[in-house]
């Protein structure tokens, strides 16, 4: 049982109190009344005594007095002693359960909404479920101490290097699926759990794929020689349905601001552009966007609904213009923000930053590794007023990690982030370049564990909450240090250690063209038939231009079927049918897109889209958009 389920039974016994209280502040009331009618009624009855001549009234008012002052001195002692419990009752403590993990450095939760509803009125409505947690703090064990890899780990707070940290305000993320305020994707792998590229389902009948619009796009100078050309790896599309009013102050095309039900595709490319488009013809809803710089990862969009995009260059210009991160208004395209190219603190010299970041919406609070081996958070001190249609930032100095393992023997080459974070509650997990897994409590920008992953992480990883309430993370590595091979784990969220690894041999080594898991893997979603089965593609084997998709068992990472077919760098993705039933979408290196039987592997249509499809679609209900590096965006209907 997880530690925030173990605090409904002292949301039960707050509530008894606070029952208990409001009656014994009544019977306090009550008996101090009867007090001081009794004191009035005894002082009456000696004055009385006092005047009377009589020897036999005089008796009769003595023997009336004694007992009247014994009951009230009575009635006294117990109202103080009522009185005295109650004013303690502020001070008690409710005692957790005991178990036999170890809670003590786990995140503080906060109490459900209506524990805070005044004692005098009754709860509109009833608590909604809490989210899950984490059976425990992560915590590091003899297999994931970051002392086995002599891992250096240093926290930059406000321009200097601090030996602790602790945040201001708690940063805790939800649920994945509560990531985003608005209908859509609004980042790589859709939330903070990395887990789906998909919003909505489809009504799957003829099993096809049908072009229904493309647009072109163009091409970049490279530092050196050559070109970025189109759309590149991990490139996949943000697609969004903005609200009426968001609509109404933004900067798009008359007809696209007056189109009902508007879903808007934001496309950061190689050639320095950002495109919109509206989902289903195509057409532009805005002028493209240029900003000079190749963007080879996904970017993101702001969680709260806020028209802000956050994206990464992956490349300097020609001009030798540093890799940066943007912060984009999407009221009028403006660039409220720019930051990474600073030298000071980087071990590394390269800068790029293709990890698409992710932001905690109730602090404000942005958070983006770089290649640089720098991960960083900013406080944004964001002012939007929707009524008003301003937008501003005013972000405070980074406070940020560097690190150094004995892993990483070429500090120019393998240090740094290519992948993007995941994060649970607090808890931030990403790999690096040359075989590192981490796991980091972003309050205190501490190192929890770390676990050797024997390659580079290019490939984003992927949470999953099991059956049995732990966290797990699935991930793969391309082959850039070992022989030949790549690797596939499932990690104990907690403590990092190793639940299964499996391993994928027989890969073409191309210095320029990376073999092995170049694609996030694809999780088989709870309540479908893909449930229990993950998906990962391997690049460049059994030969240079073919590759193998692998579909495993999740809780033993045994094989259940193989395919092979060209190399794919481009990420799969699931399509949902309203009867519960899945399927998959993956598109190769020759152009190639195919809708997949993910139960058996079989190929149930293939639509060519002329040249080599790096980077990784998005769905949006029956709709799904990517683009290829020949210099076009492709929308494809589902049916």
């Amino acid at each position: 049982m997880s530690n925030l389920f173990y605090q409904l039974p002292m949301l039960s016994a707050v509530s008894d109190n606070t029952a208990f209280r409001q009656t014994l502040s009544s019977a306090v009331t009550v008996l101090i009344v009867l007090l001081a009618l009794l004191a009035v009624i005894a002082v009456v009855l000696e004055v009385m005594r006092l005047r009377a001549r009589r020897p036999q009234q005089k008796r009769f008012l003595r023997t009336m007095t004694i007992p009247v002052y014994f009951v009230a001195v009575i009635v006294a002692v117990f109202a103080i002693y009522c009185g005295n419990r109650l004013s303690n009752m502020d001070d008690i403590h409710i005692q957790q359960p005991s178990s036999s993990t170890d809670t003590s450095s786990v995140p503080e939760t906060s109490m459900p909404a209506s524990s805070s509803v005044p004692e005098t009125q009754p709860p509109t409505q009833p608590p909604t479920q809490p989210d899950p947690s984490l059976p425990a703090a992560p915590h590091k064990t003899d297999k994931s101490d970051p002392s086995k890899w002599n891992v250096k780990w240093e926290i930059n707070a406000n321009g200097s290097f601090v030996n602790s940290y602790q945040r201001p305000e708690a940063i805790h993320f939800g649920m994945g699926e509560d990531y985003f305020a608005l209908p859509g994707v609004a980042g790589f792998r859709g939330n903070n759990y990395r887990d789906s590229a998909t919003y909505g389902t489809v009504n799957v009948v003829s099993k096809k794929l049908t072009e229904v619009w493309q647009r072109e796009i163009s091409a970049l100078p490279k530092a050196s020689s050559g070109a970025w050309t189109g759309a590149g790896w991990t490139g996949q599309p943000l697609v969004v349905q903005w609200d009426e009013q968001t609509k109404a102050i933004m900067n798009l095309k008359p007809e696209a601001k007056a189109k009902e039900d508007l879903v808007e595709v934001i496309y950061a490319t190689l050639d320095g552009y950002i495109y919109f488009y509206d989902l289903e013809t195509g057409e532009y809803t805005r002028d493209p966007l240029y900003i000079g710089m190749a963007f080879k990862g996904a970017g993101a969009l702001d969680p709260r609904g806020y028209p802000i995009m956050y994206v990464g260059s992956g490349d300097r210009t020609r001009e030798k213009k540093e890799p940066r991160m943007y912060i984009i208004s999407l009221i009028d395209c403006s660039v409220l923000y720019e930051y990474g190219y600073e030298k000071e603190w980087n071990i590394r010299s390269w800068r790029a930053f293709d990890a698409s970041p992710l932001v905690d919406a109730e602090t404000d609070t942005l958070i983006w590794p770089g290649e640089n081996g720098l991960l960083y958070t900013i406080k944004l001190n964001t002012s939007y007023d929707k009524a008003a249609g301003t937008l501003s930032i005013n972000p405070d100095k980074p406070v940020f990690n560097r690190y150094m393992t004995d892993l990483n023997t070429k500090p120019s080459q393998d240090l740094g982030f290519e992948n993007s974070p995941i994060i649970v509650e607090n808890y931030l997990y990403v790999g690096d370049n040359r075989g590192t897994y981490f796991c980091v409590d972003i309050n205190t920008m501490s190192l929890v564990w770390a676990q050797e992953i024997k390659d580079d992480q290019n490939a984003t990883a992927v949470f999953e909450w099991g059956d049995d309430g732990q966290g797990y993370i699935y991930l793969g590595t391309s082959m850039e240090y070992s022989d030949g091979i790549c690797y596939m784990y499932k990690l104990n969220a907690v403590t990092g250690e190793i639940i299964w690894q499996t391993t994928w041999d027989n890969i073409i080594y191309n210095k320029n063209v990376s073999g092995g898991i170049l694609s996030t893997p694809l999780l088989g979603k709870k309540g479908t038939d893909y449930e229990g089965m993950i998906f990962f593609h391997v690049a460049k084997s059994p030969s240079e231009y073919e590759g193998t998709l692998l579909a495993l068992d999740t809780e033993t990472g045994e094989m259940i079927w193989k395919k092979n077919m060209k190399y794919c760098w481009s990420s799969p993705v699931a399509i949902y049918s309203d009867d519960g039933k899945a399927y998959m979408i993956i598109c190769d290196s020759v152009g190639n897109m195919h809708l997949i039987d993910g139960k058996t592997g079989t190929i149930l249509d293939t639509i060519g889209l002329g040249s080599n499809i790096e980077a990784s679609p998005v769905v949006f209900n029956d709709m799904l958009v990517v683009g290829t590096r020949g210099q076009k965006v492709y929308g494809i209907k589902i049916s």
